[in-house]
């Protein structure tokens, strides 16, 4: 069957992909920073186009909920990509036929309804691909953040065992050589007295410091407070922090403002802990439908091209956090010129600190 179409889409085919390809590239996509991403990508878009030239020749067009479907009947979507980025291409491809086509001389140009069957073909395919690779993502995802969650209880029932347990036991043994040492050896009694009010102080501070971990940020508490208190709680360091916090922090709802936290506070750790640094900036911004970070430091730096190094592997964990909430994490570092961290959250519905 004849179909200007589908003439006009197999002839132009070149100039819509390079279309596809350079919008990508105006944006600056993840999905074209390596080399086969790029290829995969525009071998997709060549594909869904080819099959809409095919479905525009034989004029019987599937109805809507099959025509997306591969011969094995599963949806088309490939390897996992973040929603947002996935979003981007999909809206660059329809972009791409609509500026090409729309570019044919009149004389050749494909008639109104072939254009609308056009249009919602390309439709169909762009959002079954998308709809899949979205899911594909997020269950991704949920499944790091349930390992995530696994190795939170493993590290805490390790802490219980080695530190407050430890202690207890400790302090049981003593109470029990107080008791055999109580009339004969009185002077030993007592220090075995004295070193068992020692273990249960240890035992305590130790259980203290696993609640600390544990305990969610406190509503009341900025985060500003909560960053600066974290700096507290951490080992004697040399370097200099600068801890601000701008905006309005009512524009957070408090499961983004919880998971900004956490990733904040993974790179300010890293920072102090593995830098080296002597001056550590810590800056957050909350703006109306937006929160960015900024955690810098004048340490060693590291090559963050290569595998995360040994102590920064919370950084996939950020990046996860980031990414659930359609954020990112970008690191810049290079080995001798210290790091920067920087990090995207959206904001969603109302301005009062509440998700729509």
């Amino acid at each position: 069957m004849r179909s200007t179409a589908a003439a006009a889409l197999e002839r132009r085919m070149d100039e819509i992909l390079a279309a596809y390809e350079a919008a990508l590239q105006s944006t600056d996509s993840s999905l074209l920073r390596e080399e086969h991403n790029s290829e995969r990508y525009l071998a997709e878009a060549r594909r869904i186009l080819a099959h809409i030239i095919s479905e525009l020749r034989r004029g019987t067009y599937l109805p809507h909920g099959t025509d997306y479907l591969g011969a094995d009947g599963v949806l088309p979507g490939g390897p996992r990509t973040h929603p947002v980025e996935s979003e981007r291409a999909a809206t660059a491809l329809f972009d791409a036929v609509v500026v090409v086509l729309m570019d044919e001389p009149d004389d050749v140009r494909p008639a109104g309804a072939e254009v609308a069957v056009l249009f919602s073909l390309l439709h169909r395919q762009i959002v079954a691909r998308h709809t899949a690779r979205s899911v594909a993502h997020i269950g991704y995802l949920l499944d790091r953040i349930g390992s995530a969650h696994n190795d939170e209880r493993r590290r805490i029932a390790r802490e219980l065992h080695d530190e407050v347990a430890g202690h207890l036991g400790t302090a049981l043994n003593s109470f029990e050589l107080h008791e055999i040492y109580a009339e004969e050896q009185p002077e030993l009694a007592r220090q075995k007295l004295g070193g068992a009010r020692q273990a249960v102080r240890e035992s305590l501070g130790s259980l203290r410091d696993v609640m600390t971990g544990l305990r969610h940020r406190i509503d009341t508490a900025s985060l500003h407070t909560a960053l600066t208190r974290d700096l507290d709680g951490l080992d004697e360091h040399s370097a200099e922090v600068r801890v601000s916090v701008t905006g309005d922090e009512s524009w957070l709802a408090a499961e983004s403002a919880e998971e900004l936290l956490l990733i904040v506070r993974e790179a300010q750790r890293n920072a102090v802990r593995h830098a080296r640094a002597s001056l550590i900036t810590v800056e957050v911004h909350v703006a109306p439908g937006e929160v960015r970070a900024a955690i810098e430091d004048d340490g060693i730096g590291f090559d963050a091209v290569a595998t995360a190094p040994r102590g920064h592997s919370g950084m996939l964990s950020m990046r996860e956090r980031a990414e659930l909430l359609g954020g990112s994490v970008t690191v810049e570092s290079q080995p001798g010129c210290g790091t920067r961290i920087l990090v995207f959250v959206p904001l969603k519905g109302d301005m009062n600190g509440e998700s729509a």
